[in-house]
């Protein structure tokens, strides 16, 4: 499911962070417990997130959950109402005024074949246990002053954990049988990349993740979000709509 909000005018200079949706949901809902638990878990306990709080743009921001589960459902519509009773947003110096916001349906995925090709629109955290950091540590080195790694090591580690967590997260979600399922799926998914670049970004004051930015070209359609840290709206695609667009902009240049 996913809930639109969408703003009476387009914000004027810097865009919302989803931490600053975060933010302004969970001042908006502290009033009614049992709804400020479950839209503000954000993946305690090794648990994945329940909402993820999306990249915005300048006329709106989408909050997604993919939990098949009543409680969950109804939890999203009663935000829905309360987003559209408390309108105004004031974060960070940046104003905005909430217009309407509505739920839609929007599924995981259920990895169609096709070859496609989906932009990278967050940076896909690819570490985030201590273990993993160290492995990225070791197979990366400075050059004037950026972090570099082997081409192909960074390829296939990345496409690795895309699979991985792909089933850490069917398994939260959904159950462990339907966990399987995804796991057997992605046993023939094909993962490659195009312009892929290891980065670190800052998820927080003093917390630091390796992530990747680039092009992901794969023969099943692959889930919204992939990676750690979701719940942020880091590890995000552009839609394949949005990919075609810019297809269709090249060409015609």
């Amino acid at each position: 499911m996913k809930l639109v909000v969408i703003y009476k005018e387009s914000i004027k200079g810097k865009k919302l962070l989803p931490r600053d949706v975060r933010n302004y949901v969970a001042s908006i809902c502290k009033q009614d417990k049992e709804l400020h638990d479950i839209v503000m878990s954000q993946g305690h306990h090794n648990k994945q997130p329940t909402f993820i709080f999306s990249t915005t743009n300048k006329k709106s921001f989408a909050i997604y959950t993919f939990k098949k589960d009543k409680l969950v459902e109804e939890a999203m519509k009663r935000l829905s109402v309360l987003l559209y009773q408390n309108p105004q947003i004031h974060i960070r110096g940046i104003k905005a005024v909430v217009k309407e916001s509505f739920t839609t349906e929007y599924e995981f995925t259920k990895f169609e074949y096709g070859l496609l090709e989906r932009e990278i629109r967050t940076p896909i955290i690819i570490a985030a246990a201590e273990y993993e950091y160290a492995i990225c540590v070791k197979a990366t080195k400075d050059k004037d002053g950026r972090k570099e790694c082997d081409q192909k090591w960074l390829e296939e580690y990345t496409a690795s954990k895309i699979k991985e967590t792909a089933v850490l997260v069917a398994k939260d979600w959904f159950g462990e049988e339907e966990s399987l399922k995804i796991e057997a799926l992605l046993e023939d998914t094909i993962i490659l990349f195009k312009d892929l670049k290891y980065t670190v970004i800052k998820y927080k004051e003093n917390l630091y993740f390796p992530a990747v930015t680039g092009t992901i070209i794969s023969n099943r359609k692959l889930p919204q979000f992939l990676g750690y840290k979701s719940g942020l709206g880091y590890g995000e695609l552009s839609t394949l709509k949005v990919m075609d667009t810019v297809n269709k902009k090249k060409k015609v240049k």
